[in-house]
């Protein structure tokens, strides 16, 4: 007998789709931590390792759009259902593109030819912000938190001051000590997609 499944099995199908997403989500952030933690420190070796992983998140990104490409087209779902799944396919792509800012960072740690750390604060602190926007909007995610979901998207706010803030000083630097040009610029890059990851985070909330 084929047709649509039970409603529960149905909703149960979308839960384990929920939760690949989720696990999939701090998988992405434990990623874009590495590739920070290999620029700061000029580890070549780790960049390696984080720029190893994007086919493997591709895979994912794959077998999930598929899953939820079949639950359209298999189940016929109602229109609540249908937002929930369309927001997962959405939230997915997001995903992926935040992978692809990893992996760019992870690029500049290895093209670069500074083997110093960068002791840089703001970096950092952009860095924890992202982190704790990340886990929110799972949260709001998960939760159908629109008043957390605002909040985070409000936060990103904070992180383009910073990357703001971390563009004048590289200027102001590269202005005094024109040898320093190179690094300055690799931060700011860093800086710049960083705070991509940040829009992401924040504009994806917005299908929820």
């Amino acid at each position: 007998m084929g047709g649509k499944v039970p409603r529960e099995a149905f909703l149960k199908k979308i839960q384990k789709i929920e939760d690949n997403v989720l696990d999939m989500s701090i998988l992405c952030l434990g990623i874009l931590r590495k590739s920070m933690v290999a620029f700061l420190n000029s580890d070549k070796k780790l960049a390696k390792e984080v720029i190893k992983c994007d086919s493997s998140l591709d895979k994912k990104v794959r077998e999930l759009e598929e899953k939820c490409v079949s639950i359209i087209a298999l189940q016929q779902p109602v229109a609540t259902d249908l937002k929930t799944v369309m927001t997962i396919i959405k939230i997915i792509s997001k995903l992926e593109i935040i992978g692809n800012y990893t992996i760019k960072i992870a690029q500049i740690t290895l093209k670069s030819k500074s083997n110093i750390k960068r002791d840089n604060k703001l970096l950092n602190l952009m860095m924890e912000k992202i982190e704790a926007m990340s886990i929110d909007s799972l949260i709001a995610f998960k939760t159908g938190n629109e008043k957390l979901a605002m909040d985070v998207h409000e936060r990103n706010k904070e992180i383009k001051e910073l990357c703001y803030e971390i563009y004048m000083d590289m200027v102001n630097l590269s202005m005094q000590s024109p040898e320093k040009c190179i690094n300055c610029r690799e931060l700011i890059l860093t800086a710049k997609y960083l705070e991509g990851c940040g829009d992401i985070i924040a504009l994806g909330l917005e299908s929820t």
